[in-house]
């Protein structure tokens, strides 16, 4: 495989990935690293998803945030970035429409809104379907904090889904990561779905990309 070759067949898979088989998928990982070609796994067959990026810190100013964005576009090419947004939120995705070629979609947070991802999230994970890194010990380290993170989340006695812990982002940005995989037209379970009120639950359309979750 050329570098040629190689371009296309990242083209392709980030379009439609179950088009190629987990040894396919092998060859363009092994052939990325030779020629130092940016690629990531996305969903696999069976629609499991991998945390292959996670970026936390605290008092990261306008542009520096604008730039980080825009690497990680570059870098990880999502098919979209869900952010969550408010009033400061929204003069970010502004202006990062007009400075980037990115496909960012605003994310106003409700409760119900809220628990919405969070069940999406609560059912994706019972159903073991996204998969931790633990390859080195930065990986490892990482996935220590998010899963002490989802060890503390939980619903109040208000009803309330929120950390009970220091601190939920990197849960949140998972929730909105994890959101943003499913097809535009299909993107959470409203709770009326899940049966509660009596209604057939309906499993929701996933689609083959990747995704980047932004929690500020």
């Amino acid at each position: 495989m050329n570098p040629y070759e190689l371009q296309r067949y990242i083209s392709i898979y980030n379009q439609n990935p179950y088009l190629f088989n987990d040894d396919q998928v092998d060859e363009i990982e092994q052939a990325s690293k030779e020629f130092e070609v940016p690629f990531q796994r996305n969903m696999d067959a069976e629609e499991n998803k991998s945390i292959v990026y996670v970026d936390r810190a605290k008092n990261v100013q306008f542009r520096e945030n604008i730039q980080k964005v825009k690497l990680l576009n570059q870098v990880f090419r999502p098919e979209v970035i869900l952010f969550e947004t408010n009033t400061f939120a929204k003069s970010f995705t502004q202006e990062l429409r007009q400075v980037a070629d990115v496909n960012v979609h605003d994310f106003n947070t409700t409760r119900r809104k809220k628990q919405e991802i969070i069940l999406n999230l609560q059912m994706t994970l019972e159903n073991g379907k996204i998969n931790f890194p633990y390859g080195n010990e930065e990986s490892r380290k990482v996935s220590s904090l998010l899963i002490e993170e989802l060890s503390m989340f939980a619903i109040t006695e208000r009803g309330k889904f929120e950390g009970i812990g220091a601190h939920d982002d990197m849960v949140m940005s998972l929730a909105l990561a994890n959101a943003a995989t499913y097809q535009a037209s299909d993107n959470f379970i409203l709770l009326d779905d899940l049966g509660l009120f009596g209604d057939e639950p309906q499993r929701p359309q996933q689609g083959f990309s990747s995704t980047i979750g932004l929690n500020f």
